[in-house]
């Protein structure tokens, strides 16, 4: 029965999610906030998780951080050190940080999307996120294996109620309000005063919600797990790569990451895809490959949505949607943006 205080039934508890619930908690300190997750855990595809045969917690996928991006560094800046973003060109065998000779690379890097289909208006929306181009706007800054640690948990524990398990299968609706949610035979009853905030993927909000569902690309992560922190040139911890099949590595002790943006061409099965990636980071380091390491091959197939022209056109342009009280969080959801973290937890601002 309702107390006449408005509940926030925030759906999904990944990044946009959590970023939603904590919030709302400080905009509305009066209301009820309870998150629904279908998982047994936070973090949507921003968890760590444990791979015991390593010994270690490794993240879902490596996700970067921009100097610009403050609402991600207000989070958890503070735990990842910067660098300085250089890359290795495989054609002319040299290193540089000029990012112009990358171009596709830093396309695919940012919208997971080759440069020739991004939109002149995605890009302007970048550079003005990115202005002033300082060097401190263009540092990154990566996790180190373990994301639960640095943002997860910590925005979790600001929330007071956390429903793992469920998962919304359904809802009804009644004058342009939604009435009721389902969460596989339990109902959840929405109250004239309460409001829906859907945090979900794009692709689980197209099927529930019946809209236009998108095109997707998807991301590859491959892990080694090396005796010692691999040296990378000029002692870099973090590389971009050009004219090659991986595109980005990341290393820290243990560990060496691998991310392959766009990877829907990529037909190589994991052993031997993970072979000739190595061979690759053997060639940069100038080392032979006398044996490869133990590793792990990561396929998000629906990574992001495909943030081309005809994609980014599909995406909301506000929070809101056709019924009056059920609003939008997540990367996808702003239109011209990038699908990062970054986006995720802008997307949660808008909420009212």
């Amino acid at each position: 029965m309702s107390d006449g205080v408005p509940t926030y039934h925030i759906i999904g508890a990944g990044i946009a999610g959590l970023s939603a619930a904590v919030y709302l908690q400080q905009k509305h300190p009066s209301a009820h906030i309870i998150v629904y997750e279908a998982a047994s855990h936070p973090g949507g595809r921003a968890y760590s998780f444990n791979a015991p045969d390593w010994e270690m917690a490794l993240d879902n996928a490596t996700h970067v951080i921009l100097g610009a991006n403050r609402h991600s560094l207000k989070l958890c800046g503070k735990g990842f050190p910067a660098h300085q973003v250089r890359f290795y060109n495989f054609c002319s065998k040299t290193m540089s940080i000029t990012k112009f000779a990358c171009k596709n690379e830093i396309s695919e890097a940012i919208f997971n999307t080759s440069f020739q289909d991004v939109s002149l208006r995605q890009w302007l929306n970048v550079l003005r996120q990115l202005f002033p181009f300082t060097p401190r706007q263009f540092k990154a800054e990566f996790s180190h294996g373990n994301l639960n640690e640095l943002l997860i948990s910590p925005l979790a524990k600001q929330i007071k109620d956390i429903r793992y398990g469920w998962k919304l299968t359904g809802f009804t609706s009644e004058a342009k309000r939604i009435a009721t949610l389902d969460f596989g035979g339990r109902k959840v009853e929405v109250h004239p005063e309460d409001k829906v905030i859907s945090a979900l993927d794009s692709h689980s909000y197209c099927k529930i919600f019946e809209a236009e569902d998108f095109d997707y690309h998807s991301i590859i992560n491959i892990y080694f797990h090396t005796s010692m922190q691999i040296t990378l040139p000029k002692q870099q911890t973090m590389l971009g790569i050009c004219g090659g099949l991986a595109q980005w590595l990341f290393t820290s002790p243990g560990l060496l990451a691998v991310t392959i943006s766009n990877a829907d061409n990529i037909a190589l099965e994991n052993g031997e895809l993970a072979r000739q990636v190595w061979q690759e980071i053997c060639a940069i380091r100038g080392r032979e490959a006398a044996f490869m390491p133990d590793y792990k091959v990561l396929r998000h197939k629906r990574a992001t949505i495909k943030q081309d022209k005809s994609n980014n056109a599909k995406r909301p342009q506000t929070a809101q949607t056709r019924w009056e009280n059920l609003q939008l969080c997540g990367d996808w959801t702003v239109k011209d943006s990038p699908c990062c973290l970054e986006t995720a937890i802008r997307s949660a601002l808008r909420l009212k």
